[in-house]
């Protein structure tokens, strides 16, 4: 398992476009990714589970992911995350 902490930089956080995007990408992972916001495990793979959590911009979270292609899963959810575009 291996985890990173992040700053959501979109200025829509991650609802809507950006939400479904970052689920997206998590998608093309084996991986299991989840997002550790406020207490709360998010799957990162599930639209309604991100919708529902939440997460704003300037929000700080944890990216933990667990799997077969880990290191890369994380590197591409976290560099997403941080970008901040729209």
């Amino acid at each position: 398992m291996v985890k990173k902490d992040v700053v959501v930089k979109s200025v829509s956080g991650l609802h809507a476009r950006p939400g479904s995007l970052l689920v997206e990408l998590a998608l093309t992972f084996n991986s299991d990714i989840k997002l550790i916001h406020n207490g709360s495990n998010i799957n990162a793979k599930e639209i309604l589970e991100v919708m529902m959590g939440n997460i704003n911009c300037g929000d700080k979270l944890t990216v933990e992911v667990d799997g077969n292609d880990e290191q890369k899963a994380l590197d591409a959810i976290c560099e997403y995350i941080e970008k901040g575009e729209e």
